[in-house]
């Protein structure tokens, strides 16, 4: 499982202190990250360019953080998906 590969470790680290966020906060979100990958995209795609957008309106902060380490350590493989973080709060937040 990527999650325990020594990169994404790194980048987990780098996110959290970046985010202000727990670690184990983060990595619990991890299993249930990986049913909702398996689902459609409904709507965080620009299918145009094929690019995966995580929108804070759509995932809470530990998630958008697991996420964003996944899709950057994805970065340095063969094919990389292409993504953007819209960091925009929900109304009212």
């Amino acid at each position: 499982m990527v999650a325990q590969w020594p990169e994404f470790t790194a980048v987990l680290n780098e996110e959290v202190l970046a985010r202000k966020l727990e670690a184990k906060d983060v990595m619990a979100c991890v299993g249930h990250l990986y049913a909702t990958a398996h689902n459609p995209t409904d709507g965080n795609d620009d299918t145009f360019t094929n690019v995966i957008i995580l929108r804070a309106a759509e995932f809470k902060a530990n998630e958008r953080a697991a996420l964003v380490t996944f899709l950057k350590v994805q970065s340095g493989w063969a094919c990389p998906h292409d993504w953007t973080e819209d960091a925009a709060c929900k109304a009212g937040e």
